[in-house]
C-alpha cells in the first residue's frame, strides 16, 4: 500500500508538474497527514522538493511540491536515416539537453551508429549533476523490434536486418546502463498519449511520416503490442495494389505513396538530389507546384487514415514527423479522402498535429525508462546498484 501511494504522488508530479500539498490531497483522495508523510519520503529519496507556497491572505500557505529534474534522468535517442537525435531527460519530463547529429557514414553502418550513440551518451552523462541517477538508455528505431532483447528484426529505412542492437549498445557503453530499444511509432504514441496532443485520451492512433511511415496505437490506455510486439506497422497496409515498390519489397504499400521520397517526387523533385526539408521550405514560401504535389499526396494520407480509423476507432489521430509538418497544406485533399471512413467512427476521431514534433520519440523513449521509478520509487533507486537490471520491455 505504501509503495502504491508513493507511486500515485510521484506520477502526479511527474506528469502534471508542481502541486501544492492541498492539490495532492484533492487529486489523490489521501488525507493531509498521509500526503505529508509521502512527500517527506519522496524528499528523502531526492525525487521531489518542497518550497513555500504563495500566501493568499487566508490561513497558512500550502507547501508546493515539485519533481527534482536533476535527481534521476534518462538518456534517450532517436535513430533516423539522416541523423541521431539525443536527449538527457530529467524527472518531470524536462529536456535537460537535446542534440542532433548527422550520420558521418551511411545509416546502414550499424557499428558507426552504435559508436555515435555511445559517444553522445558519454557527452551528455558528463554534463549531468553529480549524484544524478541514470535510469537507462533507450533508443527509438524505425523498424520491427523484438522484445525484450532489443533485436531489430528489420528496418528498411536503415537497411538493418536481424541486428542485435541492444546487445551492441550494451557492449559499446561498457554495460554502464540498462538498455532498451523500441519502435519509433510505439514510442511516439506513448509520448503523445502521456504528454502531447492526445493527453487525457484513452484511444489514440499516431502516424509518423519520415523516409518510412511508422505508427503506434493506444487502446483503452494500453499500448497495442501484438503477439510479438510488432503491432502498428501501418506503413505497410496496401493502398494501391500493383503500385510503387516499397522498401519492404512489396508493391503499393502506404509508405510507398506517402513517405518522404513519394512526397519529393510528387512536387517534381528528384529524391536523389533533394530532401523533404526542401519541400517544406518551398511550401512555406508558397511555391504552387510544391503545394499541389503535397495536396496530391494528402489524398493517399487520407485514404490510409480512413482504413485505420475504421479499424481502431480512436478518439484522437495524431500526425507526426513530415505528415505533421505538412498537414495544414494537405488538409483539404486529406479531409476529402478521409471522409471515406464510416461516419460514426470518423465523428469520434479528432485529427491533430503532434504537439511534440521531432521530440516525440525522445519523450516516449524517456518514459519507458521512467516507468520503473514511477511504479516503485524507493525500490527502483535501491536496485540501481545492478547496471544489468532490465528495464520495462514494452516499448
Amino acid at each position: 500500500m505504501r509503495r502504491a501511494n508513493l507511486s500515485a504522488v510521484l506520477r502526479l508530479l511527474h506528469f502534471h508538474g508542481p502541486a501544492t500539498r492541498s492539490d495532492l490531497v484533492a487529486s489523490t483522495g489521501f488525507n493531509r497527514s498521509t500526503v505529508g508523510s509521502l512527500t517527506s519520503e519522496l524528499v528523502k529519496l531526492g525525487l521531489v522538493r518542497e518550497r513555500p507556497g504563495v500566501f493568499s491572505g487566508k490561513g497558512r500557505p500550502s507547501n508546493v511540491v515539485e519533481p527534482v529534474s536533476t535527481s534521476v534522468h534518462v538518456l534517450a535517442f532517436d535513430v533516423t536515416p539522416s541523423s541521431v537525435g539525443a536527449a538527457r531527460v530529467g524527472l518531470g519530463g524536462y529536456l535537460l539537453q537535446v542534440r542532433r547529429r548527422l550520420h558521418s557514414a551511411s545509416p546502414h553502418d550499424v557499428p558507426a551508429v552504435v559508436d555515435l550513440i555511445a559517444t553522445l551518451a558519454r557527452e551528455m552523462q558528463a554534463k549531468s549533476v553529480p549524484g544524478s541517477v541514470c535510469l537507462g538508455l533507450v533508443v527509438s528505431v524505425p523498424g520491427s523490434v523484438r522484445q525484450p532483447d532489443g533485436l531489430v528484426r528489420r528496418s528498411p529505412p536503415l537497411g538493418w536486418h536481424e541486428v542485435p542492437f541492444a546487445e551492441l549498445l550494451r557492449d559499446a557503453t561498457g554495460h554502464e546502463y540498462p538498455i532498451a530499444v523500441g519502435n519509433d511509432g510505439d514510442l511516439g504514441v506513448v509520448a503523445e498519449y502521456l504528454r502531447g496532443a492526445a493527453q487525457g485520451q484513452q484511444d489514440v492512433l499516431y502516424v509518423r511520416g519520415e523516409v518510412g511511415v511508422g505508427g503506434g496505437v493506444v487502446v483503452d490506455g494500453e499500448l497495442l503490442k501484438g503477439a510479438g510486439g510488432y503491432a502498428g506497422e501501418v506503413g505497410h497496409i496496401v493502398v494501391k495494389p500493383g503500385g510503387r515498390v516499397c522498401s519492404c519489397g512489396a508493391r503499393g504499400c502506404w509508405e510507398a505513396e506517402i513517405g518522404d521520397a513519394a512526397i519529393i517526387r510528387a512536387v517534381g523533385r528528384d529524391p536523389r538530389e533533394s530532401d523533404i526539408e526542401d519541400v517544406i521550405s518551398d511550401v512555406a514560401i508558397g511555391n504552387r507546384r510544391s503545394i499541389a504535389g503535397v495536396r496530391k499526396t494528402g489524398e493517399w494520407v487520407g485514404l490510409g487514415l480512413a482504413s485505420l480509423v475504421n479499424l481502431f476507432n480512436p478518439r484522437v489521430v495524431v500526425l507526426g514527423g513530415t505528415l505533421g509538418a505538412l498537414y495544414p497544406t494537405m488538409e483539404p485533399t486529406l479531409a476529402s479522402a478521409y471522409s471515406r471512413a464510416l461516419g460514426p467512427v470518423r465523428e469520434q476521431a479528432l485529427l491533430v498535429r503532434s504537439d511534440l514534433g521531432p521530440d516525440a520519440q525522445l519523450v516516449g523513449a524517456a518514459e519507458v525508462a521512467f516507468a520503473d521509478v514511477l511504479e516503485d520509487p524507493a525500490g527502483t533507486l535501491e536496485g540501481r546498484s545492478d547496471p544489468e537490471q532490465q528495464m520495462l520491455s514494452g516499448a
